[in-house]
């Protein structure tokens, strides 16, 4: 796992962005130099590479990028998003026009999910919370916002806005596992999609037995692998709406085995989900189309999604969580998690280059893909039965070994 904290030293904090160079996306490598100065006032610097000889600007990968404000307008522009402020407010308190502050949205949330997707791999994560927020979008409709929290961190692995469908939770499953070093625990609510989006993107294949010599054999099945654990924790409401239950369940490893999970990994000793719903009070409160009964909706979906993306980029690098402080150290959760060595301030976060790698994407969505693919469409039925793998996280091309009665 590669620390993306970005370098404070004004020399070193800039990356090439020449994707063959052996520097690409180095920030701090010591092979960008100064080669001159450019723009009206001359106060935009032009780098170059000695590595692949390649000469960029300075703006090219921060959040500057392609922007004629100054530095301090840009600074406010991320703490005005930080807190919660509406964009009618952004614009009057940078003295904007409210098109420049969408534009500056639609940028920013661009750059905060290419960073999120290249920098958030290779994680030990020890239990995720997935669930999904109802929010209001118009004019009249629904969007369903999907999240995944890391327990212990408060970091959020994956956001996403969508249906509230079985589709739209196996591409959430399928996002977190894709960046994690093994299977977590899981816990969600009482939604039945998670089962049969766990099965999809981790189920390995089983054949049962045929009992007889006669008749058709029995098709095979996706069952749960033995590294996977699972639980439910819901609320049981009466008709009036009122809280009269909190009913837990173990969908996958068995109580006894989930329980004893829980305390090694140091995930408490209930089944519970109150840190997404805390999560979930922190984005209601700094992001207004979210909220429960809020006045200004969203009408674009992009924008709508960016918005989230812009908060979680936020919360995972910039803002400090109170119950992660170590002492009198703030501690933000890429801190907790290991991503970073510091809290970012939000001059670091603007100056921060971020460059699209085409390689690295394109092994990303691969591997996503073979994840959406359930067992029993990638292999073929005659196929040997491979058994599974308990360090290395398994992936749909190995199937469960045969049990030894069937289910």
């Amino acid at each position: 796992m590669t620390l993306t904290t970005p370098v404070q030293e004004r020399s070193t904090r800039f990356a090439c962005p020449n994707p063959p160079c052996a520097q690409f996306h180095r920030p701090g490598a010591g092979n960008s130099t100064h080669w001159s100065w450019t723009g009206t006032h001359k106060h935009i610097e032009r780098l170059r590479c000695t590595a692949c000889g390649r000469e960029f600007s300075e703006r090219e990968g921060p959040l500057m990028a392609r922007s004629t404000l100054p530095e301090e307008t840009v600074i406010r522009r991320v703490k005005c998003q930080r807190w919660g402020v509406c964009d009618e407010g952004t614009a009057d308190i940078g003295a904007v026009d409210l098109k420049t502050v969408h534009r500056f949205q639609r940028v920013a949330a661009q750059r905060a999910e290419t960073h999120h997707r290249q920098s958030v791999q290779n994680l030990e994560v020890q239990g995720v919370h997935v669930d999904e927020a109802h929010a209001k979008r118009r004019p009249q409709q629904v969007e369903w916002v999907h999240t995944a929290l890391a327990m212990g961190s408060w970091f959020l692995l994956w956001g996403d806005v969508g249906p509230r469908t079985q589709a739209q939770a196996a591409a959430l499953v399928a996002q977190v596992v894709a960046r994690v070093r093994e299977v977590p625990l899981f816990l969600s609510d009482g939604w039945k999609a998670y089962r049969a989006a766990l099965l999809q993107v981790l189920g390995v294949l089983y054949r049962r037995r045929r009992r007889g010599k006669r008749g058709r054999k029995p098709p095979p099945r996706l069952v749960a692998p033995k590294n996977l654990f699972y639980a439910q924790g819901g609320k049981v409401r009466n008709q009036a709406g009122q809280v009269v239950e909190v009913s837990r369940r173990v969908v996958f490893g068995g109580p006894r085995r989930f329980g004893k999970q829980l305390r090694l990994r140091q995930l408490g000793t209930t089944i519970q989900t109150a840190f997404m719903a805390r999560c979930y009070g922190t984005l209601r409160g700094l992001v207004a189309p979210l909220r429960r009964r809020p006045r200004c909706l969203s009408w674009n979906p992009t924008r709508h999604r960016g918005r989230l993306w812009l908060l979680v980029s936020l919360d995972n690098f910039v803002m400090p969580h109170k119950s992660l402080r170590q002492g009198r150290t703030p501690r933000t959760p890429a801190m907790a998690i290991g991503l970073t060595a510091h809290g970012w301030t939000s001059r670091e976060y603007i100056w921060l280059p971020v460059h699209t790698a085409p390689v690295l994407t394109k092994q990303m969505d691969e591997r996503i893909a073979r994840l959406l693919t359930p067992a029993l469409q990638a292999q073929p039925i005659g196929r040997a039965q491979v058994p599974m793998h308990t360090e290395t996280r398994t992936e749909n091309e190995q199937e469960a070994a045969p049990l030894p009665k069937a289910a």
